[in-house]
Parts: C-alpha cells; sequence; structure tokens
C-alpha cells in the first residue's frame, strides 16, 4: 500500500513538474525596450536616392483569398479574381496574406506573405518575404511579452515584420508601441482603420517603423474595398526583385496613399483614371536644414508633423496652385514627417526623416532583451 502511495506520489510530482515546464514555455518574458527619441548630428532622409527619371509602383500586400473556404471572411474570392481586379487598377505589385497560409499567385514578381494572429482583439502581424508560417499563438487578450515573441518569432522566418491595422481593437496599446521592437513596418492606413497618431508614438519612442498602407480586402467585388489604401514604392530600375521591393520598403523609400471622397467610391475603371492622374512624390530633400518636399501636381496643403505627432508646420494653398512647401528643421526635432491633402481630400503620407548618429544610415531598431528565468526555456 506504502509502496502504490509513493508512486502515486512521485506521477504528481513529475506531471506537476511538467505542467509548470510547459506553463513556463508559454510564458515568455521580455524587459521592455525603454523609449529612446532618435538623436544626433545628422538626418536619415529615406528619400535622399529617389530622384526624377525613376518609377513609383503601386502595391497592395493586404488582401484575402478563399484559401480557408467558408471559415474566414474573403471566401468570395479566388486568387484569379485577386490578381485581376488589382492588375486594373495598375499596380505592379500584389500580396495575397490569407490567414496562416502562404498564397501562391503565379506572378513574375512574387512577393510571398501571409497575416498571422488568431487571437479575439486581432492583434495581428504581416510577414511580407515569408519563408514559413509560424502557426502558434497566443488566443486570450496578450501581454507586451507574448507579442514581443510573436514579434521575434515572425522575424525568423521573414523578410519584413509589420504591426497590421494595430490601432483597432486595441490589438496593440500606446503603452505596447512605447516598449515593442523588432518588427520593420507599422500599417498606418487600413480600409477598417488609420493607426496615424499611434504611428507618432512609435516614432517618438525612437522606433524607426516605416509606413505600409493596405486595403485588407475581404471582397474585391464591392469597389468601396479597393483601392482606399495603397503603397507606392520607388525604383530605378526596369527590372524589379523582391529583394529589391524588401530594401526599399525597409528602409523606407515608399509612401501611402489613402483614398478618399468620391474616388473612394468610384469603380474600378474611375478608380484607374484616379489613381493614373494622382500627382506623385517627385523628390523630398534636406537642403541647409530644409526639408524640402516637390509633387508633380498641386496639392491643397503641407502638414509637417514632428515628436508625439504635434503639427510643426501647415503650408496652404493660396490659390496660385500649390506643388511644393518647405519646413526649417529645428535643433529639438527628432523626427519630421509630411502628411499631404490633395484638393478631393485624397492624403498622401511620407515616411519620416531621422535624427541619427551615423550619417546617411537609418537609426536600428533596439534588440529585445529576454528576463533571465525565459533564457532558460527559450533556445
Amino acid at each position: 500500500m506504502c509502496k502504490k502511495r509513493k508512486t502515486f506520489r512521485s506521477l504528481i510530482w513529475a506531471g506537476s513538474l511538467s505542467a509548470l515546464f510547459l506553463l513556463i514555455r508559454m510564458l515568455p518574458l521580455y524587459k521592455p525596450v525603454p523609449e529612446d527619441p532618435f538623436s544626433g548630428p545628422h538626418w536619415y532622409n529615406p528619400y535622399e536616392h529617389a530622384v526624377p527619371g525613376g518609377r513609383w509602383l503601386r502595391a497592395n500586400f493586404h488582401a484575402h483569398s478563399n484559401a480557408w473556404g467558408i471559415v474566414t471572411n474573403g471566401r468570395k474570392n479566388t486568387v484569379g479574381d485577386i490578381l485581376c481586379k488589382y492588375d486594373s487598377l495598375g499596380y505592379d505589385i500584389v500580396g495575397i496574406s490569407d490567414y496562416q497560409h502562404i498564397t501562391q499567385t503565379g506572378k513574375e514578381l512574387y512577393i510571398p506573405c501571409y497575416e498571422h494572429g488568431f487571437n479575439i482583439l486581432k492583434t495581428h502581424q504581416g510577414s511580407i518575404g515569408a519563408r514559413d508560417v509560424y502557426h502558434n499563438d497566443y488566443i486570450l487578450p496578450q501581454t507586451r511579452s507574448q507579442k514581443q515573441h510573436v514579434i521575434n518569432r515572425l522575424a525568423r522566418r521573414s523578410e519584413l515584420v509589420v504591426l497590421n491595422h494595430p490601432d483597432w481593437m486595441g490589438g496593440y496599446s500606446q503603452k505596447d508601441i512605447r516598449q515593442l521592437t523588432g518588427y520593420d513596418l507599422f500599417e498606418v492606413l487600413n480600409d477598417f482603420w488609420i493607426s496615424e497618431e499611434l504611428w507618432d508614438v512609435a516614432l517618438s519612442a525612437g522606433k524607426p517603423a516605416m509606413l505600409l498602407g493596405g486595403d485588407d480586402a475581404h471582397n474585391v467585388f464591392k469597389q468601396t474595398d479597393l483601392a482606399r489604401d495603397l503603397t507606392v514604392i520607388y525604383t530605378n530600375s526596369d527590372t524589379v526583385t523582391p529583394a529589391a521591393v524588401y530594401n526599399a520598403l525597409r528602409n523606407g523609400t515608399a509612401y501611402g496613399i489613402e483614398v478618399t471622397g468620391n474616388l473612394a467610391r468610384a469603380t474600378v475603371t474611375e478608380k484607374r483614371a484616379g489613381l493614373d492622374a494622382m500627382p506623385l512624390l517627385t523628390s523630398c530633400k534636406i537642403i541647409h536644414d530644409s526639408l524640402i518636399v516637390t509633387l508633380t501636381g498641386k496639392a491643397d496643403h503641407f502638414s509637417f508633423i514632428g515628436q508625439n505627432g504635434r503639427l510643426l508646420s501647415k503650408v496652404s494653398d493660396t490659390g496660385n496652385g500649390l506643388s511644393s512647401a518647405h519646413y526649417m528643421l529645428q535643433p529639438e526635432d527628432t523626427y519630421v514627417r509630411v502628411r499631404i491633402s490633395l484638393p478631393d481630400s485624397t492624403r498622401l503620407y511620407l515616411n519620416p526623416v531621422m535624427r541619427t548618429g551615423r550619417e546617411r544610415e537609418k537609426p536600428l531598431m533596439p534588440a529585445s532583451q529576454k528576463r533571465w528565468l525565459f533564457t532558460i526555456f527559450d533556445k
């Protein structure tokens, strides 16, 4: 009898220790990354090499097909439907971001991507240049450490990690954004939610996250789901490779467009004409401490925005037509970004120029640091 009790107790202890081990493995622990605003004597300008003569490519990396049948919203769209619609809109790059699945497109310029996340608060990420799918997630409202853990795992498996619609449903709080690190892109523009204010929180904390805009299209037969939020990417080559796309996005040689007003509700044919006629960025230069932005066409006004999302300057059209504006960079400025409003209310969002300690080098994203206990179990 005593022997049976000892065996039973041993099993209880072994089971408890195993459960504790598994529990600790499922509870990642990371130190919060301190806020450290951009600083240094130099300015990093993501558009330094974007000169007249290059091309701006229309891109969307956020659209859903019927990969999972009736399980997810996107079941009406075949891959062919998505490609046909975006080809009709003059897009050069179309990435299909099905949930937890890398979908082949058959396009010559193929960018493998998918959307990660199946938790209740829509804490989702985009994986661009995806090599493999990370199948794990934390279903309940996530701790900051759990969010950091997912970001780190995705970074091992992809070229670029995106925080998708970060401000939607509280997927990422302001505190999260101040303390998280290790991602590359911030989906500021999404058909469901604009996360501009939260982007300023990241930039103000010293996280050099570049902008992304995407339709998040779940029904390409609904015209208001298409060409609402897009990314345009600069290239100076006739032949565009996936590596060139990743570098441009990572370095910030791209900007976002938020299509609003009548054009947002227009047909595919009308939207194509509107996009073709839309002014493009000609140049964004820093000359003698002046940030000078020029378009190929006319704007209603240029807004220069800096640390903590503060409006630094607004240059408006006085009736003579406005295609260029400038702002004198101040010693206290850590970053400056530009939002351009066109006459039809469509907006262009430029990536920021940022203070840096290394001439012409983008500031580094801080490294994440594990708590001591987690280093034992997460090798």
